[in-house]
């Protein structure tokens, strides 16, 4: 199996698919829309991708699925999450995200579930990110200054990495004050 078909490191395309299935069973076509509607800002996938997560979660036991027949239609897949399909998912929603281009789409994605299932302490999550963040910007600021003056384009790519960081854990304590405003 592919990085990104079972070992939930690459995308969280399955992730996410076990998410959209937290408020109960849905047959496919309603989950790829429900992906297109609620997800289409930070990332898109095409209708058979999402068709192959789906079948690699029923697989590997983390959804059910049962056939329906349709009225002059061929039948249709109905998924559920199993019990290992809801903690899988649990889990991922709760770990913060790295790398840090993650933060794009990973990252984004999961706030996104804190905000459509109305799911408790979204700050758990935040803080932890934010950990992680503070303690990649100390690696690259060792990685800097052992660097220090090797080369300027090795200098900008660690002034780079450094700025992009620096936004990345004000936006995160926004989210976190935003969030918690919500939630009062």
């Amino acid at each position: 199996m592919s990085q990104t078909t079972l070992g939930f490191a690459t995308f969280p395309l399955e992730h996410l698919a076990l998410g959209l299935l937290v408020e109960g069973p849905k047959h496919g076509y309603q989950l790829y829309q429900e992906y297109e509607e609620l997800f289409r800002a930070i990332w898109k996938v095409g209708r058979s991708k999402f068709y192959a997560a789906l079948a690699s979660l029923h697989t590997a036991g983390y959804l059910d699925a049962v056939t329906e027949p349709q009225e002059d239609r061929p039948p249709r897949k109905i998924y559920q999450l199993t019990q290992s399909g809801h903690e899988r998912f649990l889990k991922w929603l709760y770990q913060p995200v790295t790398p840090m281009r993650a933060i794009r789409v990973e990252f984004l994605a999961k706030l996104r579930f804190f905000t459509l299932l109305a799911l408790p302490n979204p700050e758990q999550l935040i803080d932890a990110q934010i950990e992680v963040c503070q303690r990649t910007l100390a690696q690259w600021a060792t990685a800097s200054a052992a660097d220090a003056h090797e080369d300027l384009f090795t200098e900008l790519v660690h002034e780079f990495r450094q700025k992009q960081i620096l936004w990345i854990l004000d936006w995160l304590h926004n989210c976190r004050v935003r969030l918690l405003e919500i939630e009062n």
